[in-house]
């Protein structure tokens, strides 16, 4: 780690608590991000939760190869 930050054991102490699953199976992390997005979304003239979501079929198909093949902005596979 560089030299102006802290000592890495206080570094993964802190890490260490963060990343605990809290009761609703999430990190203290993921509840702070989660509280962030809603709180922009409001102040966005939002609701403060998404409503919808699109999952593309063929996205879904091939999310487990996707990172093997990669995928350009058109969805056009380039690893064929």
């Amino acid at each position: 780690m560089p030299h102006d930050f802290p000592k890495w054991q206080n570094v993964y102490y802190h890490y260490k608590i963060w990343s605990q699953k809290t009761e609703n199976g999430k990190t203290i992390l993921d509840n702070i991000l989660d509280e962030l997005v809603m709180s922009e979304r409001v102040i966005n003239g939002r609701q403060p939760t998404t409503t919808m979501s699109i999952i593309d079929s063929k996205s879904v198909k091939n999310a487990l190869t996707a990172e093997e093949k990669g995928y350009d902005g058109g969805k056009k596979n380039l690893g064929n």
